[in-house]
């Protein structure tokens, strides 16, 4: 789509983006040839080489009978209307937006794209490259936020004559030939570019990626990225900001698994998770002898947290020494084999299982002593969300002209230049959920009424108390709101920073009195809108007496 998805904590720690810190580290030509100037190929036999490859490529091509000039045939242009959500004024709505994006036919009954291409569409419209152009009407019917994609849904009048393209089964290997498919900014006709796997990783979330550098553009987003036999290896997802020839696939693997949960009753629930946190690697032999490992093993990972609410929860503890999962022995770097000389971060072999149906040995050493446990693997759960429509959503109360709202992801991604926001972020990352239904609730803004005069300035700042009673979530706090007709309401609120807390206190009559005028000054439909069972959209409280 013309708007790539961007993870803004991510981009704000690091320069680099989305590059790892260790992978800006430069390597001696020396060491990894063995100090030989003689092992290192010329220029000439490299290009040599390349060329045969190319070669060989075209030629699996030419004889598959399916190649990329058919694959073209199975694409098709999405024409999108969205209306995304306004985490800062969460009461209303962004003015619809138009973009397009690619998809792609699978299984004879799915278009296959990316979720942010679809996200809070309104309209979906899908033209295919072959037979008539005419657009049909699409709807989505899976999205898997997690993972990035999305399947569409089209009358049967839209197949006729129509292919759905192959996936490979097979991981590309490295300097494969790929091309991408798709409608990028430029132009209105399709557009094929070309280039080579440079690299095989994970995400942030242990996820399959692969690097290309072919040109991924606005508009390629879910197109198919094909190989050299003409079948899908992998599905356009973003490129990377301020660099160069860098863009990232979502590879067949993780889309056959999402495929998988079409036609499951909760469809798909997420990445899976052993819910330890990140673990330590294992380099020192000082740690490594504190933690009661043999001498002759090198391998395993410490665990330094185990989740409250987390399926490892009762099952591992922290200082627990990781040692393989389902048979496969985890390095000291906390990698394990995937090919020949080839290594992979060990979550590769949690998160290509199924988050609520499948489930993982795990061999641990514990004070020096070695077991097994068996444990059912689930999604991550954050205190603070980061997706919006899987785990955010726009809640928020008014109350006064205080408006409170659940601290998310989402709600601070526009506010990348507000420092208190940026804190509060960085203060909660990674923090896992410990408590059902925690948010942690924060003062967005105060909406000036003679009825908050004094606190008309107060900025970001997280609830902890009112009238003296702690608040577990937005939807616990507009209960006591409501429960209080008479007298004062009092929030105490903490400062950033740790300097100290505010007190805020406002006359309970003289803001009930002021919320029809506070509500028609903003055009605020309802007081509240919450979530009482951290699903689904946000909805008004039913209360007898709403704030």
């Amino acid at each position: 789509s013309s708007r790539f998805a961007q993870v803004w904590l991510l981009a704000s720690l690091s320069p680099a983006r989305m590059v790892d810190s260790d992978s800006q580290q430069s390597v001696d030509a020396s060491d990894t040839n063995g100090g030989s100037a003689g092992a290192v190929p010329s220029k000439r036999a490299r290009v040599s080489g390349r060329r045969a490859a190319s070669g060989r490529e075209l030629l699996r091509e030419a004889s598959s009978g399916r190649g990329v000039s058919a694959g073209t045939g199975s694409v098709c242009k999405l024409f999108v209307k969205k209306v995304p959500a306004h985490f800062a004024d969460p009461w209303r709505k962004h003015s619809q937006q138009s973009s397009t994006g690619t998809g792609f036919l699978v299984q004879g009954r799915w278009i296959v794209t990316n979720a942010h291409v679809v996200h809070r569409a309104v309209s979906v419209l899908v033209r295919a490259t072959s037979g008539a152009p005419i657009k049909y009407n699409a709807r989505v019917v899976s999205i898997g936020f997690p993972c990035d994609l999305a399947l569409l849904a089209v009358e049967d009048s839209f197949w006729n004559g129509k292919e759905s393209l192959q996936l490979s089964r097979e991981l590309p290997s490295l300097d494969d030939n790929v091309t991408c498919i798709g409608f990028p900014v430029g132009g209105e006709n399709i557009s094929v570019t070309r280039g080579v796997v440079s690299r095989i990783d994970v995400n942030h979330d242990g996820l399959f990626r692969i690097q290309i550098d072919a040109a991924i553009n606005p508009g390629n987003s879910g197109g198919p990225v094909l190989g050299g036999n003409g079948r899908v290896v992998g599905v356009a997802a973003s490129h990377l900001k301020h660099a160069t020839n860098i863009g990232y696939i979502i590879p067949t693997a993780v889309l056959e698994q999402f495929l998988s949960c079409a036609d499951l009753p909760n469809g798909y629930r997420g990445v899976a998770s052993l819910g330890i946190g990140r673990v330590q690697t294992l380099e020192s032999p000082a740690l490594r002898r504190r933690l009661g490992l043999p001498e002759g093993f090198t391998g395993g990972v410490r665990v330094p947290v185990v989740w409250p609410l987390g399926p490892a929860a009762g099952k591992l503890e922290v200082d627990d020494v990781l040692l393989s999962i389902d048979g496969v022995e985890v390095g000291q770097d906390a990698t394990v084999p995937l090919r020949n000389n080839e290594r992979i971060h060990f979550l590769h072999l949690i998160t290509r299982q199924l988050a609520g149906t499948d489930r993982a040995k795990v061999r641990v050493c514990r004070h020096g002593i070695e077991k097994e446990v068996e444990i059912d693997l689930m999604p991550e759960r954050w205190l603070v969300p980061r997706i919006d429509g899987y785990d955010a959503a726009p809640e928020y109360a008014v109350v006064g002209g205080l408006v409170f709202v659940p601290l998310s992801q989402p709600w601070a991604e526009p506010k990348s230049n507000d420092k208190v926001a940026r804190a509060l972020i960085l203060q909660h990352w990674g923090t896992a959920l410990t408590e059902e239904g925690r948010q942690i609730v924060i003062l967005s803004k105060v909406l000036a009424h003679p009825c908050n005069f004094g606190f008309q300035n107060l900025g970001t700042s997280v609830v902890e108390t009112f009238n003296g009673h702690r608040v577990h979530n937005l939807a616990g706090l507009v209960e006591m709101v409501s429960r209080c007709t008479e007298g004062d309401y009092v929030f105490e609120l903490t400062r950033t920073g740790g300097d100290g807390k505010e007190l805020v206190v406002l006359d309970c009559n003289a803001c009930l009195a002021a919320e029809p005028e506070i509500m028609a000054q903003h055009l605020i439909a309802a007081p509240a809108m919450v979530r009482f069972n951290g699903e689904g959209e946000p909805r008004p409280p039913e209360y007898e007496n709403i704030l």
